[in-house]
């Protein structure tokens, strides 16, 4: 592999990225806004809210990231046509995806050092000794919800693509134990929360009951899924 045109390619990724003001509001300010907001009101008092709650940022951040930022923006270089584009140029196009991958993962990591900064200045909260644990749940959550972002992107036709985004990012955040605990325990609602991976990553970092296997599952059905999906549209436009 090329890791020079890689490097340079992810840094030119990044300076795309710098240049949407709205991308960087929803990916840096505002989950700071929200920890500061929730942790003002609850963890004052409480430094086991705010442990509590540091996890639950970090999916909320990479659901938005991989529903918002990684699937639509893949499914719009399709439809545009800048993949044919990019076949013509002296860029190897595996090499491009791959920069662009490591740029989302580069901010998305910046995104969550952010986040512990500010529960150290503002709350005097360290989180040293869970590092290795945020770190690959965070890196777990951004695979698992980009191929969910991908697969949606590729299901759904460009004017109902937002509105399913919508519907499956407030899906996540309400069954999700993300904010505080439902305390729900039995029902159709306990199912959902076994079923779907969120519940598995918040716990998995804040050392609670999780299935790992829920999560991997997700990401090889999800991987299978988004394989299919992109062949059939390749296909239906040749």
């Amino acid at each position: 592999m090329n890791w020079k045109a890689l490097l340079y390619n992810t840094y030119l990724d990044s300076l795309a990225f710098f240049r949407v003001k709205i991308a960087l509001f929803f990916s840096f300010l505002f989950p700071l806004m929200l920890f500061v907001i929730f942790c003002t009101i609850w963890g004052r008092a409480n430094s086991a809210y705010i442990e509590f709650l540091l996890p639950g940022m970090i999916v909320l951040m990479s659901i938005s990231e991989g529903l918002f930022s990684v699937g639509p923006v893949i499914k719009d270089y399709y439809a545009s046509g800048m993949i044919k584009l990019i076949k013509f140029l002296p860029v190897d196009i595996a090499l491009f995806f791959i920069s662009f991958i490591c740029s989302r993962l580069v901010f998305f990591l910046l995104s969550v050092l952010l986040l512990l900064i500010t529960a150290k200045v503002f709350f005097d909260y360290s989180a040293v000794a869970i590092y290795p644990r945020l770190l690959a749940g965070s890196i777990l959550s951004l695979v698992t919800f980009s191929l969910l972002g991908l697969c949606i992107s590729f299901l759904s036709k460009k004017d109902n693509s937002r509105t399913l985004s919508n519907i499956v990012y407030f899906i996540l955040i309400f069954i999700g134990n993300l904010f505080y605990a439902t305390g729900i325990q039995s029902g159709v609602f306990r199912f959902f929360q076994d079923f779907l991976p969120t519940n598995h990553l918040v716990a998995f970092m804040r050392s609670e009951n999780f299935n790992l296997l829920v999560v991997f599952a997700w990401i090889v059905v999800l991987a299978i899924a988004f394989r299919l999906l992109f062949h059939k549209i390749r296909y239906s436009r040749s």
